[in-house]
């Protein structure tokens, strides 16, 4: 990763910030299998939750709104071939145009914008969406990206860097990534493929126990941020937003096809949310049963062996107290023991005579009223059908991640 100082005006004054283009080494995911990336199975119930629209630009006006981006300006990193400049974006019919085009500027065959909102608004956590229209072109590089607040202080990758969206030349592919330090320079993510000169949704929603990426609704991708796993504690930061179009690079290439300049990158929309997680109210204090899409009761095993969903009866160890474990999180106990996601990685227990991270579940009610319990690993337990141990590992709610109680 090649990074270089690149200034841009705020306000009155101006702030020089060591920015980083997206890394594209960066595309090859590193092995690291505790955040498991797995894409995700296409979601059968969504899961519910409250989404407060915190921040926006509908891009409804005649031009950009500088009180919410600042332009940069002057070349590129990672061997792009582009010089950023103000110009090149415009706001018309409702969209914000980034276009990319053959313009010699101090040395500079290619000109194109890049815009964030550093100094203007900055999130931790919550919904980061844009709905956006890419072009297709040997040499194009589009992104919508995040950069901590901190890199002026502590450089790249420490800052830690979200890749929301990011796209190359023709191809259908759209990656989600995450770039931070873990002893040097290290990236995780996930991809996916849509046609990609139709509008489409992008998004991530991010949280303390994990960032996960969408298209169009639809979750492709997810990293486990839980506890600062893997040295990933630059993601419970304040991130700034990206938007721009790069001209060559070492993601694309160096081959520019000029027919297809100008090039247009339109963003309908960006907007972010505050999440609360639930969309209803656990019965704390309550003694339930819960049970699974195959009509059998979850059993916590007597606590001597992983969990089942596979009773036609509820006895004691298919009762479970639902306590508030704080942070709006809940955790069940059956016979003084509590349940373990056991951070996903075996399957379930009821074992445990403390309540710890693991031991904490968000209760979500799905739209059909059935429920979905997630673990601290940003992951959901499964009854597994009754067919096995139950794990905590799925990345979105079907049939076997919902029960009823």
């Amino acid at each position: 990763m090649k990074e270089k100082l690149i200034s841009f005006s705020v306000g009155s004054f101006l702030l020089v910030a060591m920015l980083s283009a997206c890394s594209k080494e960066a595309k090859k995911t590193n092995n690291l299998q505790s955040l498991d990336a797995r894409p995700a199975a296409a979601a059968v119930q969504a899961a519910a939750a409250s989404y407060q629209l915190i921040w926006s630009d509908e891009f409804d006006g005649s031009s950009v709104n500088t009180s919410k981006w600042s332009f940069e300006t002057g070349p590129g990193v990672n061997n792009e071939k582009q010089y950023y400049q103000a110009s090149n974006a415009s706001v018309s019919n409702g969209n914000l145009v980034i276009t990319a085009r053959k313009q010699s500027v101090n040395g500079w065959p290619y000109t194109s914008a890049r815009m964030n909102t550093a100094g203007h608004f900055t999130t931790q956590y919550g919904r980061i969406e844009a709905r956006i229209k890419l072009a297709s072109g040997q040499g194009l590089w589009p992104a919508f990206w995040m950069l901590g607040n901190n890199i002026g202080s502590v450089g790249w990758p420490k800052c830690g860097e979200i890749d929301i969206m990011e796209q190359v030349n023709t191809s259908s592919t759209i990656y989600g990534t995450i770039h931070w330090d873990a002893n040097g320079h290290v990236s995780y993510g996930g991809n996916t493929s849509t046609t990609i000169t139709d509008y489409h949704v992008y998004a991530v929603e991010w949280d303390a126990s994990s960032i996960r990426w969408y298209l169009d609704g639809n979750q492709f991708a997810t990293a486990n941020i839980q506890n600062n796993i893997n040295s990933t504690e630059e993601f419970h930061n304040q991130f700034f937003i990206i938007l721009n179009m790069a001209v060559g690079g070492d993601f694309p290439g160096q081959t520019i096809d000029e027919s297809k300049l100008p090039a247009n990158m339109y963003v309908d929309y960006v907007r972010v949310y505050s999440i609360t997680n639930g969309g209803g109210t656990a019965p704390v204090g309550s003694t339930i049963t819960l049970k699974g899409f195959n009509n059998a009761f979850v059993s916590g095993e007597n606590g001597t062996q992983a969990m089942t969903c596979n009773r036609a009866t509820a006895q004691a160890w298919e009762q479970f107290t639902v306590e508030d474990a704080g942070g709006g999180k809940v955790a069940l106990k059956s016979q003084g023991k509590y349940v373990s996601s056991e951070n996903g990685v075996s399957a379930i227990t009821c074992n445990r005579t403390t309540i710890g991270d693991w031991e904490k579940f968000d209760w979500i009610v799905n739209t059909d009223g059935s429920i979905a319990l997630r673990g601290n690993n940003g992951r959901y337990v499964s009854s597994e059908n009754g067919t096995q141990a139950m794990t905590c590992n799925r990345t979105t709610v079907s049939g076997w991640e919902a029960f009823r109680y």
